[in-house]
């Protein structure tokens, strides 16, 4: 695979990703080196993209500029209040790296693909060690955040990666081994996050997975059923000889076990504690949207921000956001047979409880997606080995 100043860039973008030296809300270790692969790009790659992928930018930035003038007016109207106007900035940041990626995938998308597929993996590697190893702070919290600031964080990061993985995966040569490994590593982080939204997804993808698996034929649905008969095996092997209840004593397994049978039992599992009331109570700003920031305008629950993408950008921006919003999704995604949508989907399905937009990775997601729709997708079998099979629409 060809190395450049790019993908090294993005490699190490992806790497430092979960290390978080600032506060919430703050850029970075990792965000200040994809600004620099930004300024390269928009310097030296833009003039080389293509016009069909015209469209799919136009409504970028209309979804950008819609934002921009919402937040913009309503600081004016409030009196200057800055705040509302501060999440412009990552919608921006986060627009500026789906278009580099685009950008730079459109000429080479499967290798684009294979090269964030490990640098994907590589990152999840470095969390899971340091959760093996207790090597992060906080190690003995009940909920895991590793490096990122608070748990949450680190269950939406498991997420993103297991559904890039599972995307980048149909387009290259990966063994199933190696496939596997990085499933179980996004798993572990999810688990240690204790993040109930963020483990019901995960677990609703693999299932998906295993479902296409099944659909294409790949031969991956047994090696998944072989793997899961192997482990209940071993456990049983030990418990039978040791006398010990081997899951039972598994603090990660004692504790997903906990949190999921609280399901829809805490004060924070119902659609007011997420913000939802807010909607109701406020059905004027359906239209052109309330901007975000200065929260405590509105009558609701909570007095931060909605918990939700969808309901966030539908309260927040209106109709007109939300429209642009489904739109650039539906840009991103023609390309691919309707089941191949599922790694995107449930970030979609983690976002009903949790506001995930402004996480980057998502809108990476989002380009690998629109750079690689029409090619030609495949299947992991004789050993483990992606073969081109035919398997998406081609895009004119």
């Amino acid at each position: 695979m060809k190395l450049s100043l790019d993908k090294v860039l993005l490699f190490l973008y992806v790497l430092l990703k979960p290390f978080y030296l600032f506060p919430s809300g703050n850029p970075q270790i990792a965000d200040f080196i994809m600004l620099v692969l930004i300024a390269y790009t928009f310097l030296f790659r833009v003039n080389q993209l293509q016009r069909k992928y015209l469209f799919f930018v136009l409504l970028t930035l209309a979804f950008l500029y819609d934002i921009l003038l919402v937040n913009g007016l309503w600081a004016i109207a409030l009196g200057g209040a800055m705040e509302v106007f501060e999440s412009t900035k990552w919608y921006w940041y986060n627009g500026a790296v789906l278009l580099t990626v685009v950008v730079l995938g459109q000429l080479e998308p499967r290798a684009y693909a294979q090269w964030l597929f490990w640098s994907v993996a590589c990152s999840l590697a470095v969390q899971t060690l340091a959760l093996l190893l207790g090597l992060a702070p906080g190690e003995h919290d009940f909920r895991q955040s590793l490096f990122f600031n608070n748990p949450n964080q680190l269950g939406y990061f498991g997420l993103l990666c297991l559904g890039i993985c599972l995307f980048c995966a149909r387009f290259f040569p990966v063994r199933a081994i190696y496939l596997f490994m990085v499933i179980g590593c996004s798993l572990s982080v999810i688990a240690a996050s204790l993040s109930k939204a963020a483990i019901v997804s995960a677990v609703l993808m693999y299932l998906a997975f295993l479902f296409v698996s099944s659909k294409e034929r790949t031969g991956l649905f047994w090696k998944n059923v072989v793997c899961v008969l192997a482990c209940f095996f071993l456990l049983f092997c030990v418990s039978l000889y040791t006398n010990e209840n081997v899951l039972h004593d598994a603090t990660m397994y004692t504790q997903v076990k906990e949190r999921l049978e609280t399901l829809g039992e805490d004060s924070d599992d119902n659609l007011a504690s997420r913000g939802y009331d807010r909607i109701a109570n406020h059905p004027a700003y359906m239209f052109f949207g309330a901007g975000e920031g200065q929260y405590e305008r509105f009558e609701s629950s909570i007095a931060l921000e909605l918990h939700s993408t969808v309901a966030n950008l539908f309260f927040s921006y209106g109709l007109v956001g939300t429209l642009l919003f489904f739109l650039l999704l539906y840009a991103g995604v023609r390309g691919h047979r309707l089941y191949a949508w599922y790694p995107l989907f449930f970030q979609i399905v983690y976002g009903l409880t949790h506001n995930g937009i402004r996480e980057t990775l998502f809108w990476i997601l989002l380009a690998l997606y629109c750079v690689t729709a029409g090619m030609s997708s495949g299947s992991i079998k004789n050993g483990g080995d992606l073969h081109g099979k035919n398997f998406a629409n081609m895009r004119n």
